[in-house]
């Protein structure tokens, strides 16, 4: 047993685990976005709350922590009628406790962090990454098939929007125009000392 844990001068809360700067900046943005969400939410269910209809004497009018009452019946007849937007007004009270209980404390957005490009071995591990799922749907759907269920269909791109190039066929275009004006250049050099010489 560690006696420094034991007499509280270490505990394992302390330990500091080692991030990459792109994870961090990752984690704050995903953070303030999980804030600005929240607060959008808090703020529509605190709105939907103020236009629900009340009846006379109810409890929850002035007071959201107070239930508004519901519909009384003697003898399968209505003797006494709740407030028409109840319902609604419970729902939207679940939205607007959860918004307040679970959004951050503190969240600011990262708006001064520098633009830091991928390295070659984090963006051919996210282009492996994503090869890996292609090919576990392809086996989910193959499973589908065999079991004759229909599988859905892939989502195919609309006519009408531009067609994304993938990263690796960018990637080779842009290396294969390289490699063509290097060609064009030498073919330009090598021509300019006959032109000279005549």
């Amino acid at each position: 047993m560690n006696s420094d844990k034991m007499m509280g001068f270490s505990a394992p809360g302390d330990q500091k685990v080692p991030i990459s700067v792109r994870d961090w900046n990752a984690l704050r943005l995903a953070l303030w976005r999980s804030r600005v969400g929240w607060e959008i939410a808090a703020r529509e269910a605190a709105d939907i709350v103020d236009r629900c209809a009340h009846t006379e004497g109810c409890p929850g009018r002035d007071d959201e922590t107070m239930p508004c009452p519901s519909n009384r019946y003697e003898n399968h007849v209505i003797v006494q009628e709740g407030c028409p937007d109840r319902e609604q007004r419970m729902s939207a009270l679940v939205v607007l406790n959860a918004a307040r209980m679970f959004a951050p404390i503190d969240a600011r957005k990262a708006a001064s962090d520098p633009y830091m490009a991928p390295s070659r071995e984090y963006f051919s591990e996210v282009i492996a990454d994503l090869a890996a799922a292609q090919a576990e749907l392809d086996v989910l759907r193959a499973a589908l098939s065999a079991a004759g269920i229909a599988a859905p269909p892939s989502p195919n791109p609309s006519p009408e929007l531009p067609v994304r190039v993938s990263p690796h066929l960018a990637v080779a275009q842009y290396e294969r125009t390289l490699e063509e004006n290097r060609i064009a250049e030498q073919a330009e050099q090598a021509e300019q000392p006959q032109e000279t010489a005549q």
